[in-house]
């Protein structure tokens, strides 16, 4: 385990983040450079070299259920999917499928393309989409991947290209869940050849994407490679290869951008991010995608002092939700005030301004309550784009008598820790775009491995999502919605940050930022122009 603890002179680079993105906003910058461009058209011999902060511990998440972002980034440009989610008109398409019916409540029968190649040049038929969906439960049980499908039950091939698929309900938006990088179809010759499930993550040969697997080089990178066969006519891909290249440090990343040793720095801190407005050697890129940062405490079976509410009330009241909001999105949003973003469909602002105050003489009394009287320490987990935030955090609850010490390690570690609830204080978003059967996972008693949140729920919990996601319209659904929010607030079970924003800093020539689910980066769209 590696732990990092940040002391407090960490704050005065924090402050100086600050004053910068107060001048950022100031001066006009704001949300923009994701899903606006035209797709490209024209194909070179370039590279594009891309910087993430972590090396993914394998190639092919869906295979083992271990869907680190990286690695589901660099997954998503090997394989395609059945369906595919355009941003510009809002809504679900096609992809591997062309068309998709309700047979009945659980099964729903897709009709494939039959002019797709996969990796190792034979035909992409429905037992590819047998094997994958098997794939996908069966080493994701445990989690929102896999339990969408009906327990026991496989995906059928009525003929070569046609497959019926059960899933556990017909819940508003699961269709659009299959458009997440997840579920990307490999086939299992593709898998075999690779040496199995648990090979393949080292050798992705496999897929029908636009790129091809190259090479990874433990360390230092992971190549890929235009496929010149590929099936979409409508699709180009400028860059003959793709390199992804790994440095934890965001500054590093950034640098690389300036001297050219990288086209795009990926998963910068937005304050940081903000301090390159300006400058002609890069473009800064910062997005929003249906997702509020939220504060959660462990509330599980190993939970410490966070499992008495009235420390969490205690947390709750020391710290500044201004401060917090300003060096993390750089002032280009506001304190959420709801567990959904402002745009979405089921936005309720549960929470007033003036109950977002802050009242560190509030939280001391709440502490003295519950026995903390002499001081506190907690310790918070997170990945290097959050450590500004929780910097600010250690230093508001330092104030009410709480030491904070931070464990900032990468990806793979975080993961693992996370999800075994080895932690006191988590920050971390839920993708909430859509009434999603998964939504509210944190909760949700079938997703027993998620990242985050106090894995711990009750029937009248369990209920209250249940209508939420069931509910026969978006109005009704906003109502029960807010219900469901009034009782996490009554408990202060979780505590609502602000709007989650994407910053990078890429080559000022690039054009073709394009964007997945949870914000994710799509790799292959990217074109100078």
């Amino acid at each position: 385990m590696k732990m990092k603890k940040v002391l407090g002179l960490t704050l005065a680079s924090v402050m100086t983040m600050s004053m910068a993105s107060a001048a950022f906003a100031a001066e006009g910058g704001g949300l923009s450079g994701a899903d606006c461009d035209p797709a490209n058209t024209a194909k070179t011999d370039e590279t594009l070299t891309i910087a993430f902060a972590s090396e993914p511990s394998t190639l092919v998440g869906p295979a083992t259920g271990n869907t680190e972002n990286e690695s589901m980034m660099i997954y998503s440009a090997l394989t395609d999917n059945l369906v595919a989610y355009d941003h510009e008109k809002g809504e679900v398409v096609p992809q591997l499928a062309t068309a998709w019916e309700w047979v009945d409540e659980n099964h729903c029968k897709f009709t494939l393309r039959d002019d797709v190649t996969m990796s190792d040049g034979t035909p992409f038929v429905a037992d590819d989409v047998v094997y994958s969906a098997k794939m996908w439960r069966d080493a994701n049980a445990t989690n929102e991947t896999g339990s969408i499908f009906a327990e026991c039950a496989d995906a059928v091939a009525d003929d070569e290209h046609t497959v019926t698929i059960e899933f556990t309900s017909n819940a508003p938006d699961i269709i659009r869940m299959l458009t997440w990088t997840n579920y990307g179809i490999v086939s299992e010759d593709e898998v075999n050849a690779a040496g199995g499930l648990e090979e393949v993550g080292k050798n992705p040969a496999v897929g029908s994407g636009p790129y091809k697997f190259v090479s990874w080089t433990n360390g230092q990178n992971v190549v890929l490679e235009r496929n010149e066969e590929y099936w979409d006519q409508d699709y180009a891909g400028y860059y003959k290869q793709l390199v992804f290249t790994f440095t934890s440090d965001p500054a590093a990343r950034i640098m690389a951008v300036q001297s050219g040793d990288a086209d795009v720095a990926y998963a910068i801190p937005t304050a940081q991010a903000s301090t390159f407005q300006g400058n002609d050697a890069v473009k800064v890129v910062n997005y929003t995608f249906d997702q509020v940062n939220h504060l959660w405490f462990n509330m599980g079976e190993n939970a410490g002092a966070t499992a008495d509410v009235k420390v969490r009330e205690a947390i709750d009241k020391a710290l500044d939700y201004d401060a917090i909001n300003a060096v993390g999105s750089a002032g280009l949003t506001t304190p959420s005030l709801g567990y959904f973003t402002e745009d979405n469909p089921y936005y309720n602002a549960v929470y007033t301004a003036e109950e977002r105050a802050r009242d560190v003489e509030g939280a001391k009394a709440l502490l003295e309550e519950a026995g903390y009287g002499d001081g506190l320490t907690l310790r918070a987990l997170g990945l290097s784009d959050i450590e500004p935030i929780y910097v600010v955090m250690q230093a508001n609850l330092a104030e009410a008598g709480i030491t904070l010490e931070l464990d900032i390690p990468d990806t793979a570690q975080f993961v693992q820790q996370a999800a075994g609830g080895d932690y006191d204080l988590i920050v971390v978003g839920e993708y909430a775009a859509a009434r999603f059967p998964s939504i509210f996972i944190f909760f949700q008693n079938a997703y027993t491995f998620c990242i985050g949140g106090p894995k711990w729920t009750t029937d009248e919990i369990n209920a209250q999502i249940h209508d939420f996601i069931f509910a026969e319209d978006e109005a009704k659904a906003k109502e029960l919605g807010k219900a469901f929010e009034e009782t996490m607030k009554a408990d202060t079970i979780q505590v609502n940050l602000f709007p989650n924003i994407n910053s990078a800093v890429i080559n000022p020539e690039l054009k073709g930022y394009n964007t997945l689910e949870r914000g994710f980066l799509d790799p292959t769209g990217f074109y100078k122009g």
